[in-house]
Protein backbone atom coordinates (compact mmCIF):
# COMPACT_ATOMS: atom_id res chain seq x y z
CA UNK A 1 0.00 0.00 0.00
CA UNK A 2 2.87 2.56 1.07
CA UNK A 3 5.02 1.46 -2.00
CA UNK A 4 1.64 2.04 -4.45
CA UNK A 5 1.02 5.20 -2.78
CA UNK A 6 5.11 6.53 -3.23
CA UNK A 7 4.63 5.51 -6.65
CA UNK A 8 1.83 8.30 -7.29
CA UNK A 9 3.56 10.77 -5.10
CA UNK A 10 4.51 14.22 -6.02
CA UNK A 11 8.14 12.38 -4.96
CA UNK A 12 8.15 9.41 -7.57
CA UNK A 13 9.38 11.72 -10.53
CA UNK A 14 11.85 13.19 -8.41
CA UNK A 15 13.44 9.82 -7.10
CA UNK A 16 13.05 8.60 -10.74
CA UNK A 17 15.04 11.37 -11.84
CA UNK A 18 17.76 11.36 -9.60
CA UNK A 19 18.43 7.59 -9.86
CA UNK A 20 18.82 8.20 -13.93
CA UNK A 21 21.11 10.98 -13.31
CA UNK A 22 23.03 8.63 -11.03
CA UNK A 23 23.08 5.96 -13.16
CA UNK A 24 24.30 8.44 -16.29
CA UNK A 25 26.44 9.59 -14.31
CA UNK A 26 27.95 6.13 -13.59
CA UNK A 27 27.74 4.63 -17.16
CA UNK A 28 29.70 7.36 -18.40
CA UNK A 29 32.76 7.21 -16.06
CA UNK A 30 32.80 3.53 -16.67
CA UNK A 31 33.23 3.71 -20.34
CA UNK A 32 35.56 6.03 -20.17
CA UNK A 33 37.28 4.13 -17.96
CA UNK A 34 37.57 1.10 -20.12
CA UNK A 35 38.49 2.86 -23.17
CA UNK A 36 40.70 5.77 -22.21
CA UNK A 37 43.81 4.25 -20.01
CA UNK A 38 44.46 7.91 -19.11
CA UNK A 39 41.36 8.02 -17.28
CA UNK A 40 41.81 4.54 -15.50
CA UNK A 41 44.99 6.41 -14.57
CA UNK A 42 43.59 9.23 -13.43
CA UNK A 43 40.77 7.13 -11.16
CA UNK A 44 43.64 4.88 -9.99
CA UNK A 45 45.58 7.91 -8.70
CA UNK A 46 41.69 10.21 -7.25
CA UNK A 47 40.91 6.18 -5.83
CA UNK A 48 44.14 6.79 -3.46
CA UNK A 49 43.94 10.29 -2.39
CA UNK A 50 40.35 9.63 -1.63
CA UNK A 51 41.50 6.56 0.54
CA UNK A 52 44.31 8.78 1.94
CA UNK A 53 41.47 10.99 2.72
CA UNK A 54 38.66 8.67 4.21
CA UNK A 55 41.80 7.25 6.42
CA UNK A 56 43.14 10.33 8.15
CA UNK A 57 39.24 11.94 8.37
CA UNK A 58 38.95 12.67 12.07
CA UNK A 59 35.65 10.88 12.77
CA UNK A 60 34.31 7.05 13.97
CA UNK A 61 36.55 4.95 12.18
CA UNK A 62 32.94 2.85 11.54
CA UNK A 63 31.76 5.33 9.39
CA UNK A 64 35.25 5.05 6.80
CA UNK A 65 34.81 1.46 7.20
CA UNK A 66 31.39 1.24 4.31
CA UNK A 67 33.85 4.17 1.86
CA UNK A 68 36.41 2.23 1.52
CA UNK A 69 34.75 -1.28 0.77
CA UNK A 70 32.75 0.21 -1.97
CA UNK A 71 35.72 2.33 -3.62
CA UNK A 72 37.95 -0.90 -3.63
CA UNK A 73 34.96 -3.02 -4.65
CA UNK A 74 33.76 -0.68 -7.39
CA UNK A 75 35.66 2.16 -8.23
CA UNK A 76 34.09 3.90 -10.60
CA UNK A 77 30.90 3.95 -8.92
CA UNK A 78 32.49 4.03 -5.34
CA UNK A 79 34.30 7.60 -5.98
CA UNK A 80 31.07 8.71 -7.67
CA UNK A 81 28.98 7.89 -4.89
CA UNK A 82 31.50 9.36 -2.35
CA UNK A 83 31.81 12.49 -4.14
CA UNK A 84 28.08 12.89 -4.38
CA UNK A 85 27.06 12.21 -0.77
CA UNK A 86 30.16 11.69 1.90
CA UNK A 87 30.68 14.92 2.83
CA UNK A 88 27.25 17.69 2.03
CA UNK A 89 29.03 21.03 2.55
CA UNK A 90 27.38 24.08 2.92
CA UNK A 91 28.50 27.42 1.23
CA UNK A 92 31.05 29.57 2.46
CA UNK A 93 27.95 32.05 2.30
CA UNK A 94 25.44 29.40 4.33
CA UNK A 95 28.14 28.73 6.60
CA UNK A 96 28.57 32.24 7.98
CA UNK A 97 25.06 33.10 7.35
CA UNK A 98 24.25 30.08 10.00
CA UNK A 99 27.04 30.78 12.61
CA UNK A 100 25.90 34.18 12.28
CA UNK A 101 21.63 33.23 12.87
CA UNK A 102 22.65 31.02 16.03
CA UNK A 103 25.39 33.67 18.03
CA UNK A 104 22.14 35.77 17.40
CA UNK A 105 19.71 33.10 19.13
CA UNK A 106 21.82 31.21 22.01
CA UNK A 107 22.91 34.56 24.26
CA UNK A 108 19.35 35.03 24.52
CA UNK A 109 18.35 31.92 26.42
CA UNK A 110 21.82 32.31 28.38
CA UNK A 111 21.61 32.71 32.26
CA UNK A 112 24.15 34.15 33.87
CA UNK A 113 26.66 32.72 35.50
CA UNK A 114 25.83 31.98 38.81
CA UNK A 115 22.63 31.03 38.36
CA UNK A 116 24.39 28.11 36.05
CA UNK A 117 27.03 27.29 38.51
CA UNK A 118 23.84 27.26 41.05
CA UNK A 119 22.17 24.44 38.26
CA UNK A 120 25.80 22.56 38.06
CA UNK A 121 26.09 22.66 41.92
CA UNK A 122 23.12 20.76 42.37
CA UNK A 123 23.58 17.99 40.29
CA UNK A 124 25.73 16.35 43.02
CA UNK A 125 28.86 15.13 40.77
CA UNK A 126 26.37 14.64 37.69
CA UNK A 127 27.54 18.03 36.71
CA UNK A 128 29.77 16.92 34.14
CA UNK A 129 26.91 15.59 32.14
CA UNK A 130 25.35 19.05 31.75
CA UNK A 131 28.85 20.77 31.44
CA UNK A 132 29.55 18.44 28.14
CA UNK A 133 25.97 20.04 26.76
CA UNK A 134 26.56 23.90 27.67
CA UNK A 135 30.03 23.64 26.07
CA UNK A 136 28.62 21.57 22.52
CA UNK A 137 25.03 22.69 22.09
CA UNK A 138 25.75 26.08 23.39
CA UNK A 139 22.17 26.20 25.19
CA UNK A 140 22.53 26.33 29.09
CA UNK A 141 20.71 23.95 32.13
CA UNK A 142 18.60 25.90 34.37
CA UNK A 143 16.21 25.40 37.52
CA UNK A 144 12.71 26.62 38.33
CA UNK A 145 11.30 24.77 35.72
CA UNK A 146 8.04 22.41 35.77
CA UNK A 147 8.43 19.17 33.98
CA UNK A 148 5.45 17.26 33.39
CA UNK A 149 5.86 13.80 31.26
CA UNK A 150 3.55 11.81 29.49
CA UNK A 151 3.38 8.47 29.15
CA UNK A 152 1.39 8.35 25.62
CA UNK A 153 1.09 10.51 22.64
CA UNK A 154 -2.83 11.15 23.67
CA UNK A 155 -2.27 12.01 26.57
CA UNK A 156 0.02 14.91 25.08
CA UNK A 157 -1.78 15.78 22.18
CA UNK A 158 -4.87 16.88 24.68
CA UNK A 159 -2.96 19.19 26.93
CA UNK A 160 -1.12 20.47 23.89
CA UNK A 161 -4.31 21.39 22.49
CA UNK A 162 -5.51 23.35 25.73
CA UNK A 163 -1.93 25.14 25.69
CA UNK A 164 -2.50 26.11 22.23
CA UNK A 165 -5.80 27.32 22.97
CA UNK A 166 -4.54 30.14 25.60
CA UNK A 167 -1.82 31.46 23.23
CA UNK A 168 -1.34 35.12 23.21
CA UNK A 169 1.46 36.39 21.66
CA UNK A 170 3.28 33.34 19.22
CA UNK A 171 2.71 29.96 18.10
CA UNK A 172 6.13 27.81 16.84
CA UNK A 173 5.97 24.59 15.42
CA UNK A 174 8.42 22.29 14.42
CA UNK A 175 7.96 18.61 13.06
CA UNK A 176 9.03 15.97 10.92
CA UNK A 177 6.02 14.18 10.17
CA UNK A 178 3.05 16.65 9.79
CA UNK A 179 -0.18 13.80 8.40
CA UNK A 180 -3.47 14.75 7.49
CA UNK A 181 -5.94 13.52 10.24
CA UNK A 182 -7.79 14.05 13.71
CA UNK A 183 -4.38 15.62 15.23
CA UNK A 184 -3.85 17.88 13.23
CA UNK A 185 -7.04 18.55 11.72
CA UNK A 186 -7.50 19.54 15.49
CA UNK A 187 -4.31 21.55 15.86
CA UNK A 188 -4.78 23.00 12.84
CA UNK A 189 -8.49 24.54 13.88
CA UNK A 190 -7.14 26.22 16.62
CA UNK A 191 -3.73 27.70 14.91
CA UNK A 192 -5.98 29.32 12.47
CA UNK A 193 -8.51 30.90 15.24
CA UNK A 194 -5.26 32.26 16.69
CA UNK A 195 -4.29 33.91 13.63
CA UNK A 196 -7.43 35.46 13.43
CA UNK A 197 -7.36 36.79 17.27
CA UNK A 198 -3.95 38.72 16.10
CA UNK A 199 -1.30 35.72 17.21
CA UNK A 200 1.94 34.82 15.47
CA UNK A 201 2.40 31.55 14.32
CA UNK A 202 5.33 30.14 12.35
CA UNK A 203 5.84 26.72 11.42
CA UNK A 204 7.90 24.41 9.95
CA UNK A 205 7.71 20.84 8.84
CA UNK A 206 10.59 18.14 6.97
CA UNK A 207 9.88 17.46 2.92
CA UNK A 208 10.98 14.21 3.01
CA UNK A 209 9.71 13.20 7.02
CA UNK A 210 6.14 14.25 5.19
CA UNK A 211 7.08 12.55 2.14
CA UNK A 212 3.06 10.98 1.23
CA UNK A 213 1.25 12.66 4.04
CA UNK A 214 0.87 16.46 2.44
CA UNK A 215 -0.68 17.80 -0.96
CA UNK A 216 2.38 19.44 -2.84
CA UNK A 217 2.36 22.71 -1.72
CA UNK A 218 0.59 22.75 1.38
CA UNK A 219 2.79 24.67 3.30
CA UNK A 220 1.39 27.72 1.05
CA UNK A 221 -2.18 26.68 1.84
CA UNK A 222 -1.50 27.06 5.16
CA UNK A 223 0.71 30.54 4.42
CA UNK A 224 -2.90 31.90 2.60
CA UNK A 225 -4.28 31.42 6.30
CA UNK A 226 -1.89 33.38 7.62
CA UNK A 227 0.32 30.56 9.12
CA UNK A 228 3.94 31.35 8.42
CA UNK A 229 5.10 28.01 6.93
CA UNK A 230 7.80 26.95 5.46
CA UNK A 231 9.08 23.04 4.58
CA UNK A 232 12.79 21.65 5.93
CA UNK A 233 14.84 20.71 3.36
CA UNK A 234 13.03 20.61 -0.24
CA UNK A 235 13.08 17.45 -2.17
CA UNK A 236 14.23 18.41 -5.73
CA UNK A 237 15.41 16.04 -8.94
CA UNK A 238 19.08 17.10 -7.89
CA UNK A 239 21.52 14.37 -6.59
CA UNK A 240 23.19 15.66 -3.35
CA UNK A 241 23.87 14.36 0.57
CA UNK A 242 22.32 17.11 2.63
CA UNK A 243 19.16 14.79 1.41
CA UNK A 244 20.44 12.87 4.71
CA UNK A 245 20.46 15.57 6.83
CA UNK A 246 16.82 15.79 8.19
CA UNK A 247 14.74 17.62 10.53
CA UNK A 248 13.33 15.14 13.00
CA UNK A 249 13.15 17.45 15.95
CA UNK A 250 9.80 17.67 17.50
CA UNK A 251 9.02 21.01 18.96
CA UNK A 252 6.16 23.09 20.12
CA UNK A 253 6.80 26.63 21.85
CA UNK A 254 3.44 28.87 23.24
CA UNK A 255 4.51 32.31 23.80
CA UNK A 256 7.95 30.86 25.05
CA UNK A 257 6.16 30.24 28.54
CA UNK A 258 5.15 26.37 27.55
CA UNK A 259 7.28 23.67 25.45
CA UNK A 260 6.76 20.20 24.61
CA UNK A 261 9.18 18.00 22.74
CA UNK A 262 9.46 13.95 22.92
CA UNK A 263 8.72 11.51 19.96
CA UNK A 264 5.52 12.56 19.36
CA UNK A 265 4.80 13.82 15.65
CA UNK A 266 1.55 15.07 14.02
CA UNK A 267 -0.13 12.11 12.96
CA UNK A 268 -3.20 10.01 13.87
CA UNK A 269 -0.62 6.77 14.72
CA UNK A 270 0.79 8.83 17.49
CA UNK A 271 -2.14 9.29 19.48
CA UNK A 272 -3.16 5.79 18.78
CA UNK A 273 -6.17 6.82 16.04
CA UNK A 274 -4.80 4.96 13.42
CA UNK A 275 -3.76 1.87 15.14
CA UNK A 276 -1.20 0.59 12.00
CA UNK A 277 1.11 -1.40 14.34
CA UNK A 278 -0.57 -2.42 16.97
CA UNK A 279 -0.48 -0.14 19.94
CA UNK A 280 1.55 2.74 19.54
CA UNK A 281 3.93 3.56 22.84
CA UNK A 282 5.09 7.11 22.63
CA UNK A 283 6.35 9.72 25.31
CA UNK A 284 7.21 13.21 25.77
CA UNK A 285 7.13 16.33 28.06
CA UNK A 286 5.99 19.83 28.61
CA UNK A 287 8.47 22.22 29.73
CA UNK A 288 7.15 25.27 31.58
CA UNK A 289 9.71 27.85 33.13
CA UNK A 290 13.32 29.48 31.45
CA UNK A 291 14.28 25.91 29.58
CA UNK A 292 11.82 26.65 27.47
CA UNK A 293 13.76 29.62 25.62
CA UNK A 294 16.30 26.55 24.65
CA UNK A 295 13.45 25.58 22.64
CA UNK A 296 13.31 28.71 21.11
CA UNK A 297 16.51 29.05 20.17
CA UNK A 298 16.66 26.02 18.49
CA UNK A 299 13.82 26.89 16.28
CA UNK A 300 14.22 30.19 14.98
CA UNK A 301 17.71 29.73 13.71
CA UNK A 302 16.41 26.78 11.88
CA UNK A 303 13.06 28.61 10.59
CA UNK A 304 15.38 31.77 9.86
CA UNK A 305 17.46 29.22 7.49
CA UNK A 306 14.71 27.32 5.95
CA UNK A 307 12.40 30.48 5.16
CA UNK A 308 15.23 32.60 4.24
CA UNK A 309 13.64 35.17 7.21
CA UNK A 310 15.53 37.67 9.47
CA UNK A 311 13.32 37.77 12.44
CA UNK A 312 14.29 39.84 15.09
CA UNK A 313 14.57 36.87 17.98
CA UNK A 314 14.26 39.29 21.28
CA UNK A 315 10.41 39.61 21.94
CA UNK A 316 10.36 35.98 21.82
CA UNK A 317 12.44 35.50 25.01
CA UNK A 318 10.11 36.84 27.83
CA UNK A 319 11.84 37.82 30.84
CA UNK A 320 8.90 38.06 33.41
CA UNK A 321 8.28 34.09 33.20
CA UNK A 322 7.17 32.09 36.56
CA UNK A 323 9.78 30.18 38.19
CA UNK A 324 8.79 26.65 40.20
CA UNK A 325 10.85 25.15 43.55
CA UNK A 326 12.13 22.08 44.13
CA UNK A 327 12.00 20.65 40.46
CA UNK A 328 15.52 19.91 39.57
CA UNK A 329 17.66 20.46 36.77
CA UNK A 330 16.55 20.57 33.32
CA UNK A 331 18.85 20.75 30.29
CA UNK A 332 17.28 21.46 26.57
CA UNK A 333 19.97 20.99 24.22
CA UNK A 334 20.20 20.12 20.65
CA UNK A 335 22.31 17.92 17.79
CA UNK A 336 22.91 17.98 14.56
CA UNK A 337 24.89 17.31 11.54
CA UNK A 338 28.38 19.13 10.31
CA UNK A 339 28.69 22.18 10.33
CA UNK A 340 25.86 23.13 12.11
CA UNK A 341 27.74 21.03 14.86
CA UNK A 342 30.80 19.91 15.34
CA UNK A 343 30.62 17.21 18.01
CA UNK A 344 28.04 14.35 17.88
CA UNK A 345 26.08 15.51 21.12
CA UNK A 346 23.17 12.77 21.40
CA UNK A 347 25.34 10.19 21.31
CA UNK A 348 27.91 11.27 23.81
CA UNK A 349 25.30 12.38 26.28
CA UNK A 350 23.88 8.89 26.01
CA UNK A 351 27.60 7.69 26.80
CA UNK A 352 28.29 10.17 29.52
CA UNK A 353 24.09 9.41 31.27
CA UNK A 354 25.20 5.19 31.07
CA UNK A 355 28.91 5.86 32.35
CA UNK A 356 27.59 7.52 35.74
CA UNK A 357 24.65 4.72 36.90
CA UNK A 358 25.48 2.59 39.61
CA UNK A 359 22.51 0.96 39.86
CA UNK A 360 20.33 0.45 36.20
CA UNK A 361 19.92 2.49 32.90
CA UNK A 362 16.80 1.24 31.53
CA UNK A 363 16.27 2.59 27.65
CA UNK A 364 13.25 2.69 24.86
CA UNK A 365 14.24 3.19 21.38
CA UNK A 366 12.60 2.16 17.68
CA UNK A 367 15.94 0.85 16.91
CA UNK A 368 19.34 -0.05 17.73
CA UNK A 369 21.39 -0.07 15.73
CA UNK A 370 24.53 1.32 17.43
CA UNK A 371 28.39 1.91 16.95
CA UNK A 372 31.26 0.29 18.67
CA UNK A 373 31.47 3.39 21.44
CA UNK A 374 27.99 3.25 22.72
CA UNK A 375 28.36 -0.25 21.85
CA UNK A 376 30.85 -0.66 24.41
CA UNK A 377 29.35 1.67 26.94
CA UNK A 378 26.39 -0.17 27.66
CA UNK A 379 28.37 -3.44 27.84
CA UNK A 380 31.05 -2.00 29.93
CA UNK A 381 27.91 -0.40 32.85
CA UNK A 382 26.47 -4.38 32.45
CA UNK A 383 30.06 -5.86 33.15
CA UNK A 384 30.26 -3.44 36.28
CA UNK A 385 27.24 -4.77 37.85
CA UNK A 386 25.04 -2.55 36.15
CA UNK A 387 20.75 -2.88 35.76
CA UNK A 388 21.32 -2.21 31.58
CA UNK A 389 17.82 -2.76 29.95
CA UNK A 390 16.98 -2.20 26.47
CA UNK A 391 13.33 -2.34 25.21
CA UNK A 392 12.39 -2.17 21.02
CA UNK A 393 9.45 -2.63 19.10
CA UNK A 394 7.92 -6.32 18.58
CA UNK A 395 5.84 -4.80 15.81
CA UNK A 396 8.54 -3.30 13.20
CA UNK A 397 7.73 -0.42 10.93
CA UNK A 398 10.76 -1.38 8.80
CA UNK A 399 11.31 -5.17 8.23
CA UNK A 400 15.22 -4.73 7.35
CA UNK A 401 15.85 -2.14 10.14
CA UNK A 402 13.84 -4.76 12.89
CA UNK A 403 16.49 -6.81 11.56
CA UNK A 404 19.28 -4.80 12.27
CA UNK A 405 18.08 -4.13 15.58
CA UNK A 406 17.33 -7.81 16.51
CA UNK A 407 21.21 -8.67 15.09
CA UNK A 408 22.91 -6.20 18.22
CA UNK A 409 21.15 -8.36 20.68
CA UNK A 410 23.22 -11.27 21.42
CA UNK A 411 26.71 -9.23 21.61
CA UNK A 412 24.63 -7.59 24.27
CA UNK A 413 23.23 -9.72 25.91
CA UNK A 414 26.84 -11.31 26.74
CA UNK A 415 27.88 -9.00 28.10
CA UNK A 416 24.69 -9.15 30.45
CA UNK A 417 22.01 -6.11 29.13
CA UNK A 418 18.60 -6.96 29.07
CA UNK A 419 16.48 -7.29 26.08
CA UNK A 420 13.02 -6.73 26.00
CA UNK A 421 10.37 -6.41 22.41
CA UNK A 422 7.27 -4.53 23.61
CA UNK A 423 4.69 -6.90 22.29
CA UNK A 424 1.09 -5.11 22.27
CA UNK A 425 2.64 -2.80 19.47
CA UNK A 426 5.67 -0.47 18.56
CA UNK A 427 7.59 1.33 20.85
CA UNK A 428 8.49 4.98 19.30
CA UNK A 429 9.52 6.72 22.75
CA UNK A 430 12.98 7.95 23.04
CA UNK A 431 13.66 7.76 26.80
CA UNK A 432 16.10 6.97 29.08
CA UNK A 433 16.52 7.25 32.94
CA UNK A 434 19.06 6.60 35.13
CA UNK A 435 19.09 5.33 39.00
CA UNK A 436 15.72 6.96 39.73
CA UNK A 437 17.56 10.86 39.62
CA UNK A 438 18.89 11.03 36.02
CA UNK A 439 16.88 10.93 32.74
CA UNK A 440 16.22 12.04 29.29
CA UNK A 441 13.24 12.27 27.14
CA UNK A 442 13.84 13.58 23.23
CA UNK A 443 14.03 12.93 19.60
CA UNK A 444 16.83 10.45 19.50
CA UNK A 445 16.46 7.18 18.82
CA UNK A 446 19.75 4.60 19.20
CA UNK A 447 20.51 3.99 15.46
CA UNK A 448 23.46 6.14 13.29
CA UNK A 449 20.67 8.48 11.59
CA UNK A 450 19.53 10.33 14.74
CA UNK A 451 23.12 10.12 15.98
CA UNK A 452 24.96 11.52 12.92
CA UNK A 453 22.73 12.87 10.08
CA UNK A 454 19.60 14.21 11.94
CA UNK A 455 18.62 17.65 13.42
CA UNK A 456 17.25 16.23 17.00
CA UNK A 457 16.80 17.78 20.28
CA UNK A 458 16.16 16.41 23.77
CA UNK A 459 15.96 17.19 27.23
CA UNK A 460 18.07 15.58 30.02
CA UNK A 461 16.83 15.93 33.72
CA UNK A 462 18.15 15.54 37.53
CA UNK A 463 15.91 15.26 40.05
CA UNK A 464 12.49 16.55 38.48
CA UNK A 465 9.61 14.96 40.08
CA UNK A 466 8.48 13.73 36.97
CA UNK A 467 11.40 11.38 37.00
CA UNK A 468 8.86 9.14 38.97
CA UNK A 469 6.49 9.12 36.57
CA UNK A 470 9.04 7.64 33.74
CA UNK A 471 9.89 5.14 36.21
CA UNK A 472 6.63 3.77 36.63
CA UNK A 473 6.02 3.87 32.92
CA UNK A 474 9.13 1.54 32.11
CA UNK A 475 7.77 -0.79 35.01
CA UNK A 476 4.47 -0.68 33.58
CA UNK A 477 6.47 -1.46 30.14
CA UNK A 478 8.57 -4.22 31.56
CA UNK A 479 5.52 -5.88 32.13
CA UNK A 480 3.62 -6.10 28.72
CA UNK A 481 7.18 -6.90 26.85
CA UNK A 482 8.58 -10.06 26.49
CA UNK A 483 11.95 -10.46 27.74
CA UNK A 484 14.70 -12.26 24.55
CA UNK A 485 15.96 -15.16 26.48
CA UNK A 486 19.93 -15.50 24.98
CA UNK A 487 19.65 -19.10 25.19
CA UNK A 488 16.79 -19.65 22.60
CA UNK A 489 17.10 -16.56 20.30
CA UNK A 490 18.03 -17.09 16.93
CA UNK A 491 17.31 -15.08 13.51
CA UNK A 492 16.51 -17.09 10.36
CA UNK A 493 19.39 -17.68 7.79
CA UNK A 494 18.49 -15.30 5.40
CA UNK A 495 18.06 -11.88 7.87
CA UNK A 496 21.67 -13.38 9.18
CA UNK A 497 22.94 -13.00 6.29
CA UNK A 498 21.38 -9.54 5.02
CA UNK A 499 21.94 -8.11 8.10
CA UNK A 500 25.64 -8.58 7.66
CA UNK A 501 25.27 -6.80 4.38
CA UNK A 502 23.57 -4.20 5.63
CA UNK A 503 25.82 -3.50 9.05
CA UNK A 504 28.29 -2.93 6.87
CA UNK A 505 26.50 0.00 5.35
CA UNK A 506 24.76 0.68 8.51
CA UNK A 507 26.26 4.27 8.56
CA UNK A 508 25.04 5.52 5.71
CA UNK A 509 21.92 4.43 6.17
Amino acid sequence: MKAIKFIFSKFFPTVLLMLLQLSLIVFVLTVANEYFVLFQVLCDVVAVLTFLKIVNKKTNPEYKIPWIFLILALPVFGLTVYALFADPKLSKRESRRMHKIRQKAEPLCQNDHSATQTAFERMDGYDGISRYLSATSKLPCSVGNRVTYYKVGEDMWRDMLDELGKAQKFIFLEYFIVDQGKMWDSIHEILVRKVAEGVEVRMMYDDIGTLTMQRHGYWRELRKEGIDCCKFGSFRPVLSGIYNNRDHRKITVIDGRVGYTGGVNIGDEYINEKPRLGHWKDSGIKIEGPAVANLTAMFLPLFDVTSKEDLSYEKYFPKDLPTFADEGVLHVFGDGPNPYYTEQIGENNFINMIAAAKRYVWITTPYLIIDFNLSTALKNAALRGVDVRIVTPHIPDKKFVFDMTRSTYRQLMKAGVKIYEYTPGFMHAKNVVVDDMLAFVGTINFDYRSLTHHFECGAVMYRTPCIADMVADFNEVFGKSQQIDPKTFKMSKLATFSTLVLQLFAPML
